[in-house]
């Protein structure tokens, strides 16, 4: 996706003038689900809290009608970015944010325009990192189509299973043999005692199959925790970059 001009990309003067002229927060929860045609499907009520809060921070602050439009494309377009892929994107995404943001800070066309001044860039970058950035993997996970992983397991020195041989065709009984008939079948239902090299088969293959599944498990846990705490470590650098959040500094020693 790469950063392009986003002013009256997504709202222009008329839904404005819906948005600012409602009354209370249920009445902009509908306008915006009007808007953009959002059902109670649980996604888009996640969809539909995200752009509430978005208008909701542009209404505080005071901004024009311009200055919330492309404040809210900006958002739209990181929450799209997010889910374009199952994989990790996070860097790519704060990327995307500093170049688009700065695109609508400086004022040098056709390459920039100066939509906000700097203490809303200040504002904006803090409340960008405070909501989306610090929830990322949950709209990651909200919003990304799933991936199913299926395992197959192959041991080495198993024969391979035969197929069921077709049952001979049956012929009609005698009345006089229906009850031995019914004996018959049975016995022919009756489970089939397994023997000692069959269980003995069926616990190894248990018992490998119930590591490789923990050891499995134990991996994926272990990447979850990397995960989070490469993230957390990323915002809290780009904090200190945009000069949200200031730099630790060593304390000094009383005399």
């Amino acid at each position: 996706m790469k950063p392009e001009i986003v002013v009256w990309k997504h709202l222009n003067s008329d839904h404005l003038d819906l948005i600012y002229g409602a009354s209370n927060n249920e009445n902009l929860l509908g306008v915006i689900s009007d808007i953009f045609k959002l059902d109670d499907n649980p996604k888009n009520q996640v969809l539909l809290e995200f752009y509430f809060h978005t208008l909701q921070f542009a209404k505080t602050h005071k901004m024009n009608y311009a200055q919330t439009s492309t404040l809210f494309s900006i958002l739209k377009l990181l929450q799209e970015m997010c889910a374009s892929t199952p994989y990790n994107n996070n860097k790519e995404t704060q990327e995307f944010f500093k170049v688009i943001l700065v695109k609508h800070a400086l004022q040098r066309p056709p390459y920039s325009i100066g939509v906000f001044d700097v203490s809303q860039v200040q504002h904006i970058t803090e409340f960008v990192l405070n909501t989306f950035f610090r929830h990322f993997s949950m709209y990651k996970y909200v919003f990304t189509p799933k991936v199913r992983v299926d395992l197959t397991f192959e041991y080495d020195g198993l024969p391979p299973t035969p197929e069921p041989s077709p049952p001979p065709p049956s012929e009609p009984a005698p009345e006089d043999d229906a009850a031995e008939d019914v004996g018959d079948e049975d016995m022919e239902h009756a489970p089939v005692e397994m023997s000692e090299e069959e269980k003995h088969l069926r616990d190894v293959i248990q018992r490998a199959i119930g590591t490789e599944l923990k050891q499995l498990q134990s991996k994926l846990e272990k990447m979850i925790v990397e995960h989070d705490e490469k993230i957390t470590k990323q915002v809290e650098a780009l904090e200190e970059t945009a000069g949200v959040k200031p730099a630790k500094k060593s304390a000094k020693k009383k005399k």
